[in-house]
């Protein structure tokens, strides 16, 4: 599926010249467009963060504060599996802009610039921390968790009082995932193929089982085109979670990696979920 994705609309159209006869006219805009994007804001100022690993002595996480001018809240960010802050940092800056708050985030420990070795509980350990390290007394604290992020927030909102949860294509359970993961294998290859999911997938808690403790606001946003972490995976972390502010945002025709976050319907749901999230902090405030 990465293979596919990756491939140039003008590579696919020879591949597939490769089985026929056709014409393929080539052309300057075939060799040198790209995807448009904006420019990132130059109101949004990053800083590096370092929080040292109680139990790998010598190691650190390492992250980013991106500041913005007038923030209505501290947003801490959890990237998917495989990701890491350099291939986030667009994203990023884009939260940070369009919900006019400070992002933190850190690369998962064992990958980008952080030390240590992942596991889940580590990374679930590790979510506390960040979050008590990046909480302020003056602004709500939002959680953000995109793909496998989403096992790092939901842990989070679970057992901190965060001010609001958003989950971005997350997963549910890994029993919920695993038929995708299983279907990726080719099916001329399943008679030889077996996965072997290792037993900690399945330890509980799973996500779902967290979501029901969440009190917090939450915003939830899933495509039923998701060929990574099936949409139900969202429709049943949306049922677990009982918050008195929900809002699930359930896209048709969207997958996992394309997911239209500030569109006009998306972005006015998401700045709802913010002012939701400050009137928690001003109830809660001394």
């Amino acid at each position: 599926m990465k293979l596919l994705s990756s491939l140039s609309p003008l590579t696919l159209a020879v591949t597939l010249a490769l089985s026929g006869c056709m014409n393929i006219p080539v052309s300057e805009s075939n060799l040198l467009g790209g995807r448009k994007a904006e420019l990132i804001s130059d109101r949004i100022v990053r800083s590096n963060l370092e929080l040292t690993l109680p139990d790998a002595p010598g190691q650190s996480l390492h992250g980013w504060h991106l500041k913005h001018p007038a923030p209505k809240a501290t947003l801490v960010y959890f990237y998917g599996g495989g990701g890491s802050l350099w291939n986030s940092g667009r994203h990023l800056h884009e939260i940070a802009q369009q919900l006019e708050v400070d992002v933190v985030a850190y690369d998962v420990r064992g990958s980008g610039a952080s030390g240590g070795k992942p596991s889940f509980a580590a990374v679930r350990a590790d979510a506390l921390r960040i979050f008590d390290a990046a909480r302020r007394p003056d602004l709500p604290t939002l959680v953000m968790g995109y793909s496998l992020g989403s096992v790092s927030a939901i842990h989070l909102a679970a057992n901190r009082p965060v001010d609001g949860l958003a989950v971005l294509a997350g997963v549910s359970s890994f029993a919920d995932a695993q038929p995708a993961f299983e279907a990726r294998v080719p099916w001329y290859a399943k008679p030889f193929v077996k996965l072997e999911i290792e037993p900690v997938f399945h330890t509980k808690p799973q996500p779902v089982d967290e979501m029901a403790r969440v009190k917090a606001p939450t915003f939830l946003i899933h495509g039923d085109a998701d060929e990574q972490l099936p949409v139900v995976c969202g429709d049943r972390l949306a049922e677990a979670n009982k918050a008195s502010w929900k809002r699930y945002q359930r896209l048709n025709g969207i997958g996992h990696g394309n997911l239209p976050l500030f569109n006009a319907d998306n972005k006015a749901a998401l700045q709802s979920w913010v002012m939701a999230a400050q009137k928690v902090r001003q109830v809660s405030a001394p």
